[in-house]
């Protein structure tokens, strides 16, 4: 009587298993993800969704007080040198810190609402490009990203940082 009490307790327990591990296995396999073979497949296809400003249009409005410019670079890349007016959020924490008023109160600005206009921009562009699309899933309607981010900006521009 113990080992059939034993046997249908352990059939009970790895039916669990395989039924948990079969749905979880067809829940992946069926979801709308893209996949894409590297980093720079992925960065091409947000630039297809997102718009791109070139440094030279990024200067001629970098100064207007109702943009919020946002550096997605680590800290020490912000550190070392930013457009001016510039807000150093990382990448890897921007959509949970774009709008929290403690980040945007350095700059003198309360955060952006998602009809201000964002301008992002990383070293290379690429962070930058994942960065707006990010915030174009967020709702946020008016964003940009500049082209070559912060390497155009300086090679352009080398006099005009932080």
């Amino acid at each position: 009587m113990k080992s059939n009490a034993r046997f249908l307790s352990l059939s009970t327990a790895i039916l669990m298993v395989v039924v948990f591990t079969s749905h979880h296995v067809i829940g992946q396999e069926h979801t709308n993800l893209q996949v894409y073979e590297s980093p720079e497949q992925m960065v091409a296809a947000a630039k297809e969704v997102i718009t791109e400003i070139t440094v030279d249009a990024f200067r001629d409005i970098y100064v207007r007080n109702d943009i919020f410019i946002v550096d997605v670079r680590t800290a020490a890349e912000y550190e070392a040198g930013a457009v001016p007016g510039a807000v150093n959020i990382p990448r890897g924490v921007l959509e949970f810190r774009i709008g929290q008023e403690e980040i945007w109160q350095a700059a003198g600005k309360k955060h952006p609402g998602k009809k201000d206009p964002v301008i992002v921009y990383c070293s290379s562009g690429s962070r930058g490009a994942l960065a707006a699309k990010s915030l174009m899933q967020l709702g946020y309607k008016n964003v940009k990203s500049v082209k070559g981010g912060w390497g155009a900006w300086h090679e352009a521009y080398p006099g005009i940082k932080e």
